[in-house]
């Protein structure tokens, strides 16, 4: 008797797109090793996009996206300013982290990522209902204006037909 195979082919796979953790981490790991205090600006600046890449398990990962975009707006600024100035030390790197105002400006365009995310869903809710209410109108007014020439008698025609 033959055996039969109970494993079926996988359709759902995970799809290769974007980064995956190994390259994150060898990355990571290069950045250390090459400009710690860049490493160290960006780990401690990103700390919410890492938090909203764990939280978002929906496709796509919107959350994760909003969050990591305006939170790496918030952090480049002083990446910059660290190479600029600083000539990649530690001790500026460590002197801008422990200015409250530098972690309210990278933690604040993160949570203005936040307020995006929550945001949008129902201002485009509103806009394509509006705009569905628009299209209502627009073939109400055809319909009349349909009527208008061909009769009312199109009408008992269509319902005739529909029955």
């Amino acid at each position: 008797m033959a055996k039969k195979k109970d494993k079926a082919p996988k359709s759902g796979g995970k799809k290769s797109g974007g980064l995956s953790f190994l390259a994150i981490l060898v990355m990571g790991v290069l950045l250390f090793m090459v400009a710690l205090p860049t490493f160290i600006t960006l780990v401690a600046g990103l700390i919410p996009s890492v938090l909203a890449f764990f939280l978002d398990r929906h496709r796509g990962r919107y959350l994760a996206r909003c969050v990591f975009g305006l939170n790496f707006s918030g952090v480049a600024p002083y990446v910059m300013e660290l190479w600029r100035d600083g000539g990649q030390s530690v001790s500026m790197a460590t002197q801008q982290l422990l200015d409250p105002m530098t972690m309210v400006i990278m933690y604040g365009a993160a949570g203005l990522g936040w307020l995006m995310y929550l945001a949008m869903p129902p201002i485009v809710a509103n806009v394509l209902n509006l705009t569905a209410q628009r299209r209502t109108v627009e073939l109400r007014e055809q319909q009349r204006d349909l009527i208008k020439v061909w009769g009312e008698n199109l009408i008992s025609e269509i319902e005739k037909g529909s029955r």
